[in-house]
């Protein structure tokens, strides 16, 4: 019980800190250590807790998004929502285990959904990652805030929808064939998938958002030994937007 109240009482402080707010919509980026720093052990108890706390703050009227992206399909392997492991961290491993129900199906970059909009995100379009109608553009219509809990704002997938909105020319539309397995029926799928250059360094360079945060919009704010991050969809685009247009290599051009 102890260990919960600290938990609770430092995310609850923390999220305040990010101007999120009860029935907010947000996708969030997370570093499990960042879950264990304060609790003095690391087992999947702490990160039930996490993700516990976090809904309930939030509350049934809001969304939450949690990446679960996994890679494979691009090297010609079947997607499977129920089987195919996540990518990028722990934390979204572990709740894949009891919430696979709750992940879309694109084969790339899908997420854990819950909450209010979980219908709308489930019925966005799975064959363009980055496209008019996928999951990153009802982000945008729907103005999520964007949290990186305890990781870098460069991890923001958000910011890929914005280099294709905005065309930049260090990427291109790649076209990947293959499988994707779904609710237990296998299907074909001809995904576009907006990559970068070989020849180029289109790596986005962390200096460069860390340029746009204040104490308003773009928020940055310690925890514990790390920091966090909040911004709002559309002021992501609205700051960028002209940056990009003046210069096409904007993020991906160190200071």
């Amino acid at each position: 019980m102890l260990k919960k109240k600290i938990l609770k009482s430092k995310i609850e402080k923390l999220f305040k800190d990010l101007k999120i707010l009860r029935n907010d919509n947000v996708i969030i980026h997370s570093n499990s250590a960042g879950i264990n720093q304060f609790l003095n052990d690391k087992n999947d108890k702490n990160l039930k807790l996490f993700i516990q706390i976090m809904l309930n703050y939030i509350g049934k009227n809001g969304t939450v998004l949690i990446p679960t992206y996994n890679y494979d399909f691009t090297k010609g392997k079947v997607f499977n929502s129920k089987n195919s492991n996540s990518q990028v961290g722990e934390f979204s491993n572990y709740l894949l285990k009891t919430y696979q129900i709750n992940r879309t199906a694109e084969p790339i970059f899908s997420h854990l959904v819950f909450g209010k909009l979980k219908s709308n995100i489930f019925n966005s379009k799975i064959y363009d990652a980055f496209g008019n109608q996928s999951v990153f553009s009802i982000v945008e219509k729907k103005n999520f805030k964007i949290v990186c809990f305890c990781c870098s704002p460069e991890n923001m997938t958000f910011l890929h929808y914005i280099e294709q909105k905005l065309s930049v020319k260090y990427r291109y539309n790649k076209y990947f064939s293959g499988h994707i397995i779904n609710k237990k029926k296998k299907k074909k799928l001809l995904l576009k998938y907006f990559v970068g250059k070989k020849n180029i360094d289109y790596k986005i360079k962390e200096e460069k958002l860390l340029n746009l945060t204040d104490k308003k919009n773009f928020i940055a704010t310690p925890y514990g030994r790390f920091n966090c991050y909040s911004v709002k969809a559309q002021y992501l685009l609205k700051i960028l937007k002209p940056k990009i247009k003046k210069n096409n290599n904007y993020l991906i051009t160190k200071n």
